[in-house]
Parts: C-alpha cells; structure tokens; sequence
C-alpha cells in the first residue's frame, strides 16, 4: 500500500539524518503532524536512545573524575 511505502520512507529517512523538512518534501507530507503520525518511534527506537545516553552519561562521568575538576553549584535560596 501506498501509507505503507511512506512509513517505511519516513522511518528510514529520520535515522539517516535527513532534515525534516527535505523527507517532508520527498515523502510528500505538507504538514508536521502528518508526517509525525508516520514517523512511529518503536520500542527498539526507545531502548537505543536510552543506550546511547547512558554510553554518553558514563563517558562524562569516567572523564570528569579523571580531570580531577570539582565544579561549585550554586546554591538557590529557598530551594529545599
């Protein structure tokens, strides 16, 4: 089916890092809440973002204590 064609377009063209606005214009979509209903976020989606940002947050962390740097926060009056 034609929907299924470009489904299968949008959910190829967004992990590619394709702009939003150039898979628009292939797939034919004129506005942003069209083209969000086609562009389905699966679970397996879900579960490498969450991968990544964790990759990311350890690396951060590994290469924080390495530097040695201590960073002060400030401290906001009234905040318990």
């Amino acid at each position: 089916m034609f929907h299924d064609l470009r489904r299968t377009a949008v959910r190829s063209l967004e992990p590619a890092g394709v702009s939003r606005s150039v898979a628009m214009s292939l797939t034919g979509h004129l506005t942003e809440s069209v083209y969000r209903r086609y562009a389905i976020v699966s679970e397996a989606d879900q579960r490498e973002a969450v991968a990544k940002l964790s990759a990311l947050t350890s690396t951060e962390q590994t290469q924080s204590s390495r530097s040695g740097v201590v960073v002060a926060l400030p401290i906001i009056e009234g905040a318990r």
